[in-house]
């Protein structure tokens, strides 16, 4: 998972790189700061998303949430041990 993650990870910055909203910016560099201390931490096994950052996702972020699930999901059935 975490090769996948890694890919995932590097694609969201180039993504971003061309951000110029500020507010943007910074709420994107925090949202991934506060996911790298959870999967440090191993604190987010059995966790859910929350409903309202779900609500305020634009359909484009709904798509690649649901592209990502797939990927896992998909992962999970090939290795089902988890070895990557």
């Amino acid at each position: 998972m975490r090769l996948l993650g890694d890919e995932y990870v590097k694609s969201e910055f180039r993504n971003h790189k061309s951000v110029e909203n500020p507010i943007h910016i910074v709420g994107f560099l925090n949202e991934w700061q506060r996911y790298a201390q959870e999967v440090e931490g191993e604190s987010w096994h059995g966790t859910k998303l929350d409903t309202e950052k779900i609500e305020k996702m634009s359909d484009q972020q709904l798509g690649q949430l649901y592209e990502l699930m797939q990927a896992i999901q998909k992962k999970g059935r090939e290795d089902p041990e988890g070895n990557i």
